[in-house]
Parts: C-alpha cells; structure tokens; sequence
C-alpha cells in the first residue's frame, strides 16, 4: 500500500510542478527572465479594474445567494460526494488531486472543529503520518540554501512528527488560531523548495486565518509543533499560533455574529486607540468580533496566547478608514469583481507561503468574503456544485471560445486538478477573460520568456492561461 502511494505521490509531485509553475533546472533555461509588462498582452489598460467589469454585467447587483442559501450551500459541500468520471473519454481533469491531496492534509469537505467527537483512534493518525514520511522520502527536497536534503535531515524531520509517541486512542485539545498562520505538511519552518531555483516550498500545506478553531490532536516532543485540524487542511502548526480554550470560549469568539472582516489584502490592528502600537494584521477574509464602532474606528476582541498556551482575550484597535466591511459581503458580481480586483498584482506564493496566495488560496479568500467556505485546491473548488461544463478536448478553438460564451461570467472559476481560474467572461472587444493567481512564465513570439508570477487578468487567447487549458468551468450558486 504504500509503495502505491508514494509512486502516485511522486507522479503528482512531478507533474504538479511542472504543470503549475513551468519550472525548469537553471542549466536548461535558454534566455534569462524578463518580468512581465504590467498590462499582458492581449489586455487592454482599463480591463485591469473592477469598473469596466461590473458596468458589462446586466445583473452586477442581483444577489446570487441569500445568507442563508450560503449556510445551506456549506453545509452541502462538507458532506458532498463526488465521483469522478471520465471526460470524453479521457480521465476526469480534476482526478489527480483527488487521489493523494487528502492524504497529505488538506480537505475536499471543510471540517467544524468543534463539532469533532472528543477521541480518535490513533491508528488513523498514524497512517496519515506514515504516508507523509513515504512522500518525504520519495525525491529531493532543497532548502533555503539551495541544498539538497541529506539522510540526517530527513531523520530529524520524521524524530520531529513524533509518530512512536501516538496513543492508541486519541483525546482531541482544542484551540483558536491567533496568528496569521501556517499549517505545514512537517513540523519544521525550513523549506522543502521543489529545486534550486526556490520557487515552491512543498513542505507548506496551506496558510489560515486567524480566528478559525481547530483541534490538537498530536505534538512535536518539544511542543514547538502541534498537529491540528482546522477547517481547510489538517497538518503541522507553530503552537505560538494557537491558544487553548473549552469549546464553549472558542465558539463565543469564532461565532460571534457581530464580527469585523478585512477587505483587503491585509488591514493591521493596534493596541491603543491613537494607532501607535502595532499589534499585528489580519488578512483577506478574516475576521474578529466587533465590540464597537464609530467615527474614532473600530475596536474589536483579539484571541491572544498566553505564557501557559491558554486563551487571552483583550482589545484591538481598527482605524476608521481601514479597508474593513461589518459582517459578510452580500454575493453579488460587483462585490466579487471589486474584492478580486483588490489582490490584482499580488505577488504569487505556493500554498500560501510567506503570507502570499496562490490560486486556489486566492479563490478559497474570496469566497470566503460572502460565507462560502470551500477548501483550498482547484478540483476540491471546482467539484462543489453541479453547475459544470466540461469542455471538449476534440473542439477547435473558435469551438470552445463559442461555448465558453455562453457560461455565466464572475461566478464561474474554471481550471483542472492544477490550477484553477476566475472566468470574467467577454469583454467589449469580444475576446474572453480570466483573472487569476499563478507563478509561472510565458514566452512571446521571440522566445523570449517573461515571468507573471501575480495576480494577473489575461485574455484567453494567450499562451499564458490558454482556453484550451480551462478543461472544467464551474458556477458557485446552488
């Protein structure tokens, strides 16, 4: 069994690499990188903001989901069952995460931590453990320094997961996240990059928000680490992020209904109310309960850590202009075409490393502004509704650019198991659009090659993002 799964842990390695970052060794690079024009070809100026967008839809203000058809609409996807079958004959485009991303830790059904029973049988740990040392194992890892991992950095690694130390039933701790965070695939900060050229730290899971309750379920033997399970991924975090609370405490702040979210890329929170003390940020989507608000700002409640691990709550102070918004966003196409316009340019990160996006981690943020939580890989995304056209490999181009025209724009993201896109739909010069995050390269009509590595719109006739690349478009209404 594992020697299964550390072949099919390998084939996606390799291939998710190379499919979603284009990345080549050094010595096979034929021309040096050029950054990208800001404007990519194709694209005209004033296609790169959220007006020229919203004034192309007839129905930019209609909502496309009350709050409550969204709760429903999470509650459908924490217990949807896909099956996923063939594409024209070929296998389903969004098939390869399925087989081992779920395995390393990320969820294709969000999970509630507080809803979780209060054991488990370590034996299920253990196997997710076991399959995550046989992927460690499976080729090389480099670190910060361009090294290549050696036998005693592996072995430190894998003292490190503490698998021996597992009990045979397992009693659930539970806590809150206090830091912008990272859930690792490793108890470890270093790296794993996927070469020497340090683009994608595969030892990263994903980031998380502040705010989100998880359980603790295993720990490192310094307790530096602790293995949890959060909403979107299960895996390794630093326990500075995390404060320890009775469920009941941790629900009264992750379920406050009077809540405060950011609305921008990331919005810093003070602790004095002259904004001179810097306590830290919190990011696209998150949020913190709301005490009060008037012209002064905004004064919100901080989980914090204290010295024994447990939960400190005290106030944090918001300033009255901050990109911030009371409650969720209605889900409308105007508010998604000016929140998604708010991250044009941000730098890409793999899985969310070093406080960056990528591009699932971008669509999984954004939905998260109206109260969709989906998880955080494209064909987890791209599987939630049955609002789904599979495109035709055998069309011709004029064919799928045709029927692409008719799917319903700004609600839709289309992709594969590799990378996944927001469709814009068809813009005034009759070309087709995509906006989306994405950390590889191009090459124009002289070869020479130009590197995006943004959040970026393109015109779907671009060898950037080709529309014979979109193989899945899927609609997020019920």
């Amino acid at each position: 069994m594992w020697t299964y799964i550390s072949s099919v842990l390998t084939v996606f390695f390799i291939v998710t690499v190379s499919a979603h970052l284009n990345l080549t060794p050094a010595h096979a690079q034929e021309t040096p990188l050029k950054h990208a024009p800001d404007v990519l070809p194709g694209v005209e100026p004033q296609m790169l903001t959220a007006d020229y967008w919203i004034r192309l839809q007839d129905d930019a203000d209609k909502v496309i989901m009350t709050p409550l058809e969204i709760e429903h609409f999470d509650a459908a996807v924490r217990s949807r069952q896909v099956s996923l079958k063939p594409y024209f004959g070929k296998p389903n485009p969004l098939e390869r995460d399925f087989l081992i991303t779920e395995i390393k830790g990320p969820v294709m059904n969000p999970l509630v931590p507080l809803e979780l029973p209060d054991t488990l049988p370590g034996d299920s740990l253990k196997v997710r453990l076991t399959s995550n040392i046989e992927w460690l194992y499976s080729r090389n890892f480099f670190d910060s320094r361009g090294a290549v991992y050696n036998e005693s950095m592996f072995q430190e690694i894998v003292n490190t997961m503490n698998v021996n130390a597992v009990p045979d039933t397992i009693t659930r701790r539970f806590g809150i996240i206090v830091n912008h965070g990272n859930i690792r695939h490793y108890p470890t900060p270093v790296p794993g990059f996927a070469n020497q050229r340090l683009v994608a730290d595969f030892f990263q899971a994903t980031g998380i928000c502040l705010g989100n309750p998880v359980a603790v379920i295993h720990e490192s033997p310094d307790g530096d680490y602790l293995y949890i399970e959060s909403p979107i991924s299960r895996g390794w975090i630093s326990a500075k992020d995390i404060a320890f609370a009775e469920r009941s405490e941790i629900k009264a702040l992750a379920e406050d209904d009077s809540f405060l979210m950011a609305t921008g890329h990331k919005i810093p929170i003070y602790g004095d109310p002259l904004f001179k003390s810097f306590n830290r940020y919190f990011y696209f989507s998150a949020t913190v309960p709301l005490i009060r608000h008037d012209s002064k700002g905004y004064v919100v409640k901080i989980a914090s850590r204290q010295s024994n691990g447990t939960l400190g709550i005290h106030s944090g102070y918001i300033e009255p202009d901050a990109d911030v918004h009371i409650g969720y966003l209605s889900y409308t196409k105007k508010n998604i075409l000016d929140q998604i316009f708010k991250l044009l340019n941000q730098p890409y990160g793999w899985a969310d490393q070093l406080d960056k996006r990528d591009c699932s981690g971008t669509q999984r943020v954004l939905h998260r502004c109206f109260g969709i939580i989906t998880g955080r890989h494209p064909s987890f995304i791209l599987s939630y509704t049955d609002h789904q056209v599979f495109i035709n490999p055998e069309l011709s181009v004029e064919e799928k650019m045709d029927e692409v025209s008719n799917i319903e724009p700004v609600i839709t993201v289309a992709g594969t198991s590799g990378h996944i896109v927001r469709f814009l739909g068809k813009a005034h010069n009759g070309k087709l659009y995509f906006i989306h995050q994405a950390g590889w390269d191009y090459k124009d009509e002289n070869g020479e090659q130009f590197k995006v590595g943004r959040m970026s719109v393109n015109a779907a006739d671009h060898n950037w993002y080709h529309i014979n690349s979109a193989k899945v478009f899927t609609t997020i209404r019920p």
